[in-house]
């Protein structure tokens, strides 16, 4: 008999930090069969904003640095706008896991470092780290790392 031990491989623990990007998950939204329109329209009060009609045509943007024309799709562009007038207002209501969806949102879902999220949403940078840094994930908010 062999007296060798099988090896057991350590899963890769990555650690969240203030310097973190986090970013939202649409896939995380489909995966769980959930509908982030409806969330949009129900949760956050913004129905009344688009009226009755909601857009779901694509619209041209244009990048104010590079001149390069791109086509988004026309509600995500209406909420990314709604969101960046609220201000800091929007961020200040509701709870923690809204307030931060309101943020990254707002910044066109752009990768965050948690540290300027925190900033924002006027809370400790290591409540928000506790939050989403762990295998829980709110409304599909993960963090971004480097060799992603």
């Amino acid at each position: 008999m062999s007296s060798r031990r099988p090896t057991i491989k350590t899963a890769h623990l990555r650690r969240v930090t203030p310097e973190t990007r986090f970013y939202i998950d649409y896939g995380w939204w489909d995966e769980g069969h959930l509908d982030l329109r409806t969330y949009l329209l129900t949760r956050l009060s913004i129905g009344g904003e688009f009226g009755s009609e909601l857009p779901a045509e694509r619209v041209d943007l244009v990048d104010s640095r590079t001149g390069e024309v791109r086509q988004v799709d026309a509600f995500n562009y209406l909420v990314q706008n709604y969101f960046s007038r609220q201000g800091d207002d929007l961020a200040m209501q509701g709870s923690l896991v809204d307030a931060v969806f309101s943020v990254l949102l707002a910044n066109g879902n752009e990768p965050m470092a948690i540290g300027a999220i925190a900033e924002r949403v006027h809370k400790p940078v290591d409540l928000l780290i506790r939050t989403f840094g762990g295998p829980q994930i709110y409304h599909g908010i993960r963090p971004l790392f480097d060799e992603e």
